[in-house]
């Protein structure tokens, strides 16, 4: 009986174990209440209410005297103050641990602040041991061991040179003064040698150059620009088995930007100048450039608003000879003469025209290639549309020539060239004394087709270089033709 006193039952088990019992014993009076009599049933049932009724009040009586001894609720109030407790502690050590990763990504050196004061504030550092003085070391090699160090370096240089592979793009390749240059044409020209942080089997920027530029010269980089590549190049080189390819990567890709960045600029001051109403461009996204020469028209915002969907470099469509009518009723625009510059899949810049074009000076189909150390856009439009007004007019040629009563020699229906000056051969054959005639004159390209009026008088037939209007001048009557 002692050892029972002694044993502890929660208040939960004895509400469970009450309703236990009253179920089970409910249970069993239904489960005998259709084999008894009408009268049993009912002594049954009361006896089950009564017997329920006792145990309910004990319960109650025993749940109220719990409530009311102070000892309970002391234990109560500690065991909820444990259980604070445990939690706390348990928020603490995860915040603790969270907090120590953080403090190994956030810890900083000890910084000697006073030295630095010292040297920033006066100048120079009095605490220097003496033995520093007594050793006497040189930071910078004399004449004489310059002159043996440098022929040593350049052989390292050179037989590591040999042991990695360089991008076929880098052809030319020079070792002198302790140096490696690499030079890519049109794009940059970067010195190297060893000894980055001290690894002689690591590579270090000395000098980048860009070689990118207009025809006010190559685009300059400020000292901060270059100090921010350098250091950029010099950490991923260190860290890859190919560093020239990670080199020559990056240094592309960022010529290949600022040479598409130089153009949209330039053809915007065309847009903004005397080129205002005969150009417009359009930016290609990555999505929707093509191969090839002959591209439709590409569904991209209109004059140079970027697509930021795509992480290609965009490429631009210059149009020209435009038509008013056919701009402002919002006509097809996919036979509008359009030259294209954008990268390549090689990330090479391809310059192409939308049609088949002559170049007069050869006869063949005109190649188009965007000089990137002199970037000059206007040139490169003159010259597509001198190509095409050369092509146009060869086919009206053919077609003349193929009329036997207007071509009955060669000399009936010719091509010339011609220079917008006073001058001209141009002038000599035909009547530009009037002013609007030479203000038509102004706007030809350098080509007329001249076609034999009566004797040794001709009319000469020019396209206008803004609008592709055709220019027809009367001929001159006491000029020759040669």
């Amino acid at each position: 009986m002692a050892e029972l006193g002694q044993q502890t039952v929660r208040l939960s088990e004895l509400v469970k174990r009450t309703a236990e019992e009253s179920y089970v014993a409910l249970e069993e009076l239904v489960r005998k209440s259709p084999e008894q009599s009408d009268s049993e049933r009912k002594i049954g049932l009361l006896k089950y209410i009564n017997k329920t009724r006792q145990r309910l009040l004990r319960l109650h009586v025993l749940t109220k005297w719990c409530t009311q001894i102070p000892l309970v609720q002391y234990c109560q109030q500690l065991e909820g103050s444990l259980s604070s407790h445990d939690m706390c502690f348990t928020q603490a050590a995860d915040s603790l641990f969270f907090t120590h990763e953080g403090l190994q990504q956030a810890r900083a050196p000890v910084y000697d602040v006073p030295s630095a004061l010292e040297v920033l504030l006066t100048g120079t550092y009095r605490r220097l041991p003496k033995c520093i003085e007594d050793m006497g070391m040189q930071t910078v090699l004399s004449g004489e061991e310059r002159e043996l160090a440098l022929p040593k370096l350049d052989t390292l240089l050179r037989s590591r040179l040999l042991e990695v592979s360089l991008p076929k793009e880098i052809s030319n390749v020079t070792v002198s003064d302790g140096r490696v240059v690499l030079h890519v044409e049109g794009e940059f020209k970067v010195q190297l040698t060893l000894g980055y942080r001290g690894h002689l089997s690591l590579w270090r920027i000395l000098h980048v150059e860009l070689l990118v530029g207009e025809r006010s010269g190559p685009l300059k980089l400020t000292e901060m620009q270059r100090f921010s590549i350098g250091d950029d190049l010099e950490r991923r080189m260190a860290a890859v088995e190919n560093p020239f390819a990670i080199l020559y990567s990056v240094l592309h890709e960022f010529c290949i930007a600022l040479v598409m960045d130089t153009v949209l600029r330039q053809v915007k001051t065309l847009r903004q100048g005397r080129w205002k109403d005969a150009i417009r461009f359009d930016l290609i996204s990555d999505s929707s450039s093509g191969q090839g020469a002959n591209i439709g028209h590409s569904q991209v915002p209109p004059d140079g608003e970027t697509d930021a969907s795509g992480t290609k470099t965009p490429g631009i469509k210059i149009m020209y000879w435009l038509d008013p009518i056919k701009v402002i009723g919002g006509a097809d625009s996919g036979s509008i003469p359009f030259l294209k510059i954008e990268p390549g899949q090689d990330q090479h810049i391809i310059c192409s025209h939308n049609t088949f074009v002559i170049d007069p000076k050869t006869g063949n189909e005109a190649e188009f290639v965007l000089d990137q150390s002199c970037i000059d856009v206007e040139r490169l439009l003159l010259r597509a549309i001198s190509c095409n007004i050369h092509t146009r007019l060869l086919e009206v040629q053919r077609v003349l020539k193929s009329n036997s009563q207007l071509c009955q020699s060669e000399d009936d229906i010719i091509l010339k060239h011609h220079e917008n000056d006073s001058d001209t051969a141009l002038n000599k054959i035909l009547d530009c004394s009037q002013e609007s005639t030479k203000a038509d004159v102004g706007k030809l390209g350098e080509e007329v087709l001249c076609v034999r009026a009566y004797g040794q008088c001709y009319v000469a037939l020019g396209i206008s270089i803004r609008c592709m209007k055709k220019v027809l001048l009367q001929p001159k009557y006491q000029n020759q033709l040669f």
